[in-house]
């Protein structure tokens, strides 16, 4: 057989899973995956509301995969636009974009991925505007594994914003990974939040709420997977609520 090129990209723009009144999952929406061939989708999705738990006004997604004889490489992008998200009228958002693109060599050697473009629009939190500045610079400066660890090892203002950022503590001043895969949320300056909002680890704790996690970034040598707003309920509501998600790599074969 000959070598090919398995794309991979996903991206959904909302879903979720209740299991207090009552068990039930949250439809999926504006849903749209690449096959191994690459090309191009795109779902949408409107006027969409689950109970009185989550609804958006329009949510749309892309996906395309595609090589480049130019730049001799592998490309996918993964892309969603929600508009008008609100999840029990406690986490409100005009706009939010989640954009991740990623790049395989003809050359070979570890796969670049990039985040830049992904933002919050008149994000609200109980309220409150949470104007979060989101890590996309730092992790698409450091746009490979070997760039992030290699960073992460020679230069303490890295490594500082990125055990800043993990969800899992540092142990003897190693990255702070898991199984190969290390997780973050890109929201920075959480040490700073308007009234009644607490943080809880990386996350925004809303009393009688539960817990916003934004920018939820998972990164492993071949894939980065981000999601960006996540919801742990934890009232007389419990489950999860997600918006704005999408994955990438792909790898050549055999």
């Amino acid at each position: 057989m000959d070598p090919q090129f398995l794309y991979h990209a996903e991206a959904v723009g909302a879903s979720g899973h209740i299991t207090l009144p009552y068990d039930e999952a949250i439809e999926i929406q504006a849903s749209v995956a690449l096959p191994i061939n690459g090309g191009h989708g795109t779902a949408r999705a409107e006027s969409f509301r689950h109970r009185n738990i989550l609804s958006f006004d329009r949510a749309e997604s892309n996906v395309i995969g595609s090589y480049s004889a130019l730049d001799k490489s592998h490309a996918t992008l993964s892309s969603v636009v929600v508009e008008g998200l609100n999840m029990m009228d406690v986490v409100t958002c005009d706009r939010l974009v989640m954009r991740l693109t990623s790049r395989h060599d003809d050359a070979g050697g570890d796969p670049s991925f990039v985040i830049l473009g992904s933002y919050f629009d008149n994000l609200r939190i109980a309220g409150h505007h949470v104007g979060v500045s989101l890590a996309t610079d730092l992790f698409s400066e450091h746009s490979t594994w070997t760039k992030l660890t290699d960073a992460y090892r020679q230069n303490d203002k890295v490594a500082s914003e990125v055990n800043g950022l993990s969800m899992l503590d540092s142990v003897d001043g190693a990255l702070p990974e898991s199984k190969g895969m290390l997780g973050v949320t890109l929201a920075r300056g959480l040490d700073k939040l308007p009234g009644g909002l607490t943080r809880n680890g990386q996350g925004i704790h809303v009393p009688h709420f539960g817990t916003v996690y934004l920018g939820e970034f998972l990164i492993s040598r071949q894939m980065r997977r981000l999601t960006m707003v996540h919801v742990d309920f934890g009232c007389s509501t419990e489950g999860c609520g997600r918006a704005g998600s999408g994955a990438g790599n792909g790898s050549s074969w055999p």
